[in-house]
């Protein structure tokens, strides 16, 4: 799946190490900032809040990675992981919006 015909430049490898390190950050900032979860739908909301984020920094960095050349990924995938991209969004939009209109 790699492709190791070309060499990484400084740009891209700072960028996707900083990708890793923001995707795996900000999940737990947010938890912290969040502070103690006085209620289980808080507390839900906040794990779906870190994986929703974990997941959209790792889709772009496949994004980034495949439109470099650096990952060999079928087109008929990449629509794909657009498409599941969107369903991940509406799925988190129908809990936010029924968590807000409930209480």
């Amino acid at each position: 799946v790699f492709k190791a015909s070309r060499i990484v430049t400084g740009i891209e490898l700072r960028t996707g190490i900083g990708l890793l390190v923001f995707a795996a950050v900000v999940p737990i900032a947010a938890s912290l900032w969040w502070g103690r979860p006085a209620t289980f739908a808080e507390f839900t909301s906040l794990i779906f809040l870190g994986i929703y984020m974990f997941a959209v920094i790792a889709t772009f960095a496949i994004i980034i990675l495949w439109g470099l050349g650096r990952l060999d990924l079928p087109d008929k995938f990449m629509a794909w992981l657009g498409v599941a991209t969107i369903g991940e969004i509406a799925g988190l939009l129908a809990y936010v919006v029924r968590q807000i209109f409930s209480g």
